[in-house]
């Protein structure tokens, strides 16, 4: 319940408004003001709170608490006076459209806008997805620590390679074994492309949909070469079980791999 401050009855014009409080102070048309001094406000006041004082708009610059006796605005140019005994209510079109949609402000202490909330952004870049910043939304890495080589060979140490020097990338030390990488599809995300990109871009891709609580690899989902290009897997929706392996067929030590990617949609 909203009770009475300063003897101003929170709602007491002809247009349903809210008011807040009166200005104590009067400023000239063309003046360029920063804060107002008002009455005690009725309720405390977020930064980027709209408020109106005759037909003008301002947004509060800075949070003040119930009671207060000055607002800070955003920098203003006046473009007619306000007086004393002018009342400072509640933008009325801003209240309906944040109560509606919630496009600024904070909640939690998180920042809104009209296509995001705090780290989640919306439809970014225009694909209807949410995201979150610093979480890698739309893709997967595949890094060269994801890989490890099939039993084709004996015993080999060691069996798999990354060179470090002028040649970068993971590599096989028998031309026999082939390179395995298996990968998470995050939930709530479908998996649709995988690309891989190698020092040899003729080399074979083979990938296929396998589970963490089942044997076998079932048949091949998608198929390409290491050149680069995207390899087509169909729609593979996340599930508490499936993962993506991905097999690349060397055939040769010298050939090595740098990494690749899987594109995610939601």
């Amino acid at each position: 319940m909203i009770t009475r401050v300063n003897n101003i009855t929170p709602i007491i014009n002809k247009n349903n408004s809210f008011v807040l409080g009166q200005l104590t102070a009067d400023y000239d048309d063309g003046t360029t003001i920063t804060s107002i001094a008002v009455t005690g406000t009725l309720i405390a006041l977020k930064d980027g709170d709209k408020i109106i004082i005759e037909s003008q708009e301002f947004t509060v610059g800075a949070d003040a608490a119930i009671t207060s006796t000055s607002i800070t605005v955003d920098s203003v140019l006046l473009s007619k006076p306000i007086q004393i005994g002018y009342n400072i209510e509640i933008n009325q079109e801003n209240l309906f459209v944040q109560y509606q949609r919630k496009t600024e402000g904070t909640i939690g202490g998180m920042s809104v806008l009209e296509k995001s909330f705090g780290p989640i952004v919306y439809d970014s870049p225009s694909t209807g997805d949410y995201a979150i910043i610093g979480v890698d939304p739309t893709y997967v890495k595949i890094l060269p620590r994801d890989f490890l080589v099939n039993d084709d060979a004996s015993t080999i140490i060691p069996p798999l390679v990354f060179g470090d020097g002028t040649n970068t990338g993971v590599h096989v030390e028998d031309t026999s074994q082939e390179l395995i990488a298996t990968v998470n599809i995050p939930y709530g995300t479908i998996a649709t492309e995988v690309t891989i990109w190698g020092s040899n871009t003729t080399k074979s891709v083979e990938v296929y949909e396998m589970n963490i609580d089942a044997n076998g690899t079932g048949g091949t989902i998608g198929t390409g070469t290491t050149n680069g290009s995207a390899i087509s897997i169909g729609t593979i929706a996340a599930s508490t079980t499936n993962y993506l392996m991905i097999k690349i067929l060397v055939s040769n030590v010298n050939h090595r791999i740098w990494g690749g990617k899987i594109t995610l949609t939601q």
